[in-house]
C-alpha cells in the first residue's frame, strides 16, 4: 500500500501540517458549503496535493510530496518563494535546540502566555497551542531537508518587551545559509524548492490560481489557473492548500479591511490577496483581517519610493518622531511592527489621525555618527530634507507647532540626560537596547537616548 493510500483528507493537512511553522492553511475550505463552481469534464492535470504560492506554501509542499503524495504548486510570480524569498529568514520557534545549546530556558507555558499577550485578544489560543506544539517537529524536518544549521537571531527579540512570557533572546532564529552572497530569506527558499523538487513536486510559475472549484458538497475538488492567457483547471484528489500572501497592493481590500491608511509595501507586488478572495467566494471565514505586519517609512523624494525605516535610524539615540503638534507619540526605538499602531491614534476632537503624518527631528550630533534615509554620515542629505539652526524655524518649514516641539525637546533633553523616559520607556527593554540603541555609547545613561542640542536641526516626514 502507498502512502497516499493510507491518507484520506482528512487527515491531509496533519501530514502537510508539518510545514505550518510558516504557514496557516485554509484547511476550512473543505468544510464549506457552497454551489458548485462548475466541475469540468476534462481536467488539465492530476494531483492529489495542491499548494497556491510557492513563498510560506513552499514547506507544505516538501512535506506533502515527501510522503508519497503527487503534488503541484502554482506561483502567480515568474519566481519562486513571494515575499518569504526577499525576508530575512527568520522563524519564532520557542525552546528550539538552538536556545538548549546556549542554556536559554523556555517552556511552553511562557511562550502561550507571551503568544496570547502580543495577540492582543485576536489571536485563537487552540491555534496557538497547534503552532507551539508543533514548530520544533517543522523544524527539525526543515533540519532533515537542507537546512541544517540554525542561528540564534540575537538583535530580535520577542517585539513586545514588557509582555508576560518574553524571551529577551532566543526564539527567534535563522538558517544558516551556505550559499555565497545568498540571504537566509532567499536560502531558505531556494533550500526548500530544490527540496522539494526532488522529492517529485512540479512548480508551475507563472501561473496564478484564479479560482477554487468545489463539487455538490462544497468540498474543493480542484482549481482553476491561468498561463499566458490561457485557463488549466487542475483536480486535487486531497485538498489545495491557499498560502498567496497577503493582500498589500490591493488598494480596495487595505481600504476596507485595514485600521488606516497604509503608503507602502515590503512585500512583493504579487500579494493581491488572490487568496482571501477564492475563499470568500465560496464562504469560508475571515480572521485577522484588520492587522497588517508593517513598519513606518519615508518618501524618498529623488528616488520616487518609500524606505522603511526598520528601527536602525529613528531609534539611534539624538532622533525623536513628533506630531504636528510637535508632541512625541510613540517609543522611538520599539521594534518595526509595533511602531506601526500608534499612528493610527484617532483624534475625536479635529475627526483625523492624530498622528498621520509623523515628523523625525535629529540634529547635528545625531548626523555625525549615524546615517538618515540611508544617507552615510558625512554625505549631503537631500534637499527635501528640512533643515534650520532652530527647533522654531525647523517646525515652521515642517507645518508643526514651533511652541509645542521646543517644549517637547526641551522636556526629551532632560530625560536622555536623566536616562529615562516615563512617557513611552524608550530603552527600557532588550529590543530597543539591541537594535535602536547604540552600544558603544558609554557617555549615554540611555545607549537610545541623546540630548538635541546642536544646529542645524533636520527634519523629515
Amino acid at each position: 500500500m502507498s502512502n497516499k493510500d493510507k491518507i484520506s483528507r482528512r487527515d491531509f493537512l496533519k501530514v502537510a501540517g508539518i510545514g505550518t511553522a510558516v504557514v496557516s492553511t485554509s484547511s476550512l475550505l473543505s468544510s464549506c458549503s457552497a454551489k458548485p463552481a462548475g466541475v469540468p469534464d476534462k481536467w488539465d492535470g492530476e494531483y492529489d496535493v495542491i499548494v497556491l504560492g510557492s513563498g510560506t506554501g513552499i514547506l507544505a509542499a516538501v512535506r506533502a510530496a515527501e510522503s508519497g503524495l503527487s503534488t503541484l504548486v502554482l506561483e502567480k510570480a515568474p519566481v519562486v518563494g513571494g515575499t518569504t524569498a526577499i525576508s530575512g529568514g527568520g522563524i519564532a520557534a520557542p525552546n528550539n535546540y538552538v536556545m538548549q545549546k546556549m542554556g536559554i530556558e523556555d517552556s511552553r507555558e511562557e511562550a502561550l502566555e507571551y503568544y496570547i499577550a502580543a495577540s492582543f485578544g485576536q489571536g485563537d489560543p487552540e491555534l496557538l497551542e497547534i503552532y507551539i506544539d508543533t514548530v520544533l517537529e517543522a523544524l527539525d524536518y526543515m533540519r532533515n531537508n537542507g537546512l541544517e544549521n540554525w542561528m540564534n537571531i540575537g538583535m530580535f527579540q520577542d517585539y513586545y518587551g514588557n509582555l508576560p512570557g518574553m524571551k529577551a533572546t532566543g526564539r527567534s532564529i535563522l538558517p544558516v545559509s551556505t550559499m555565497e552572497d545568498v540571504g537566509s530569506g532567499p536560502f531558505l527558499i531556494q533550500t526548500l524548492k530544490k527540496s522539494a523538487e526532488g522529492y517529485g513536486a512540479e512548480i508551475k510559475v507563472s501561473t496564478p490560481a484564479k479560482s477554487l472549484i468545489t463539487n455538490e458538497d462544497g468540498e474543493v475538488i480542484g482549481v482553476v489557473a491561468e498561463n499566458k492567457g490561457v485557463e488549466m483547471v487542475y483536480k486535487a484528489n486531497l485538498g489545495v492548500l491557499v498560502a498567496t500572501g497577503g493582500f498589500d497592493h490591493d488598494e480596495a481590500m487595505t481600504r476596507n479591511f485595514l485600521r488606516g491608511p497604509i503608503y507602502f509595501s515590503s512585500a512583493v507586488a504579487t500579494n493581491t490577496g488572490d487568496g482571501h478572495k477564492m475563499a470568500m467566494k465560496i464562504g469560508a471565514g475571515l480572521a485577522n483581517m484588520n492587522e497588517c505586519w508593517g513598519l513606518p517609512g519615508y518618501y524618498h523624494e529623488d528616488y520616487q519610493t518609500w524606505l522603511g525605516d526598520w528601527v536602525l535610524e529613528r531609534g539611534k539615540p539624538g532622533a525623536i518622531i513628533v506630531n504636528r503638534e510637535g508632541k512625541r507619540f510613540m517609543n522611538e526605538s520599539a521594534a518595526y511592527d509595533p511602531s506601526i499602531r500608534p499612528f493610527y491614534y484617532w483624534d475625536t476632537g479635529s475627526y483625523e489621525y492624530k498622528n498621520i503624518p509623523g515628523f523625525t527631528i535629529v540634529d547635528s550630533a545625531y548626523r555625525e555618527r549615524y546615517s538618515l534615509l540611508y544617507t552615510p554620515v558625512g554625505t549631503d542629505l537631500p534637499d527635501f530634507v528640512a533643515r534650520a539652526d532652530t527647533l522654531a524655524d525647523l517646525a515652521e518649514k515642517l507645518g508643526i507647532d514651533p511652541e509645542g516641539l521646543e517644549n517637547t525637546v526641551a522636556e526629551f533633553n532632560t530625560y536622555a540626560e536623566e536616562g529615562v523616559d516615563p512617557d513611552f520607556h524608550r530603552g527600557e527593554y532588550p529590543l530597543d537596547q539591541s537594535t535602536g540603541g547604540d552600544l558603544t555609547r558609554t557617555d549615554l545613561p540611555n545607549i537610545c537616548m541623546a540630548p538635541l542640542t546642536k544646529p542645524p536641526f533636520y527634519g523629515i516626514s
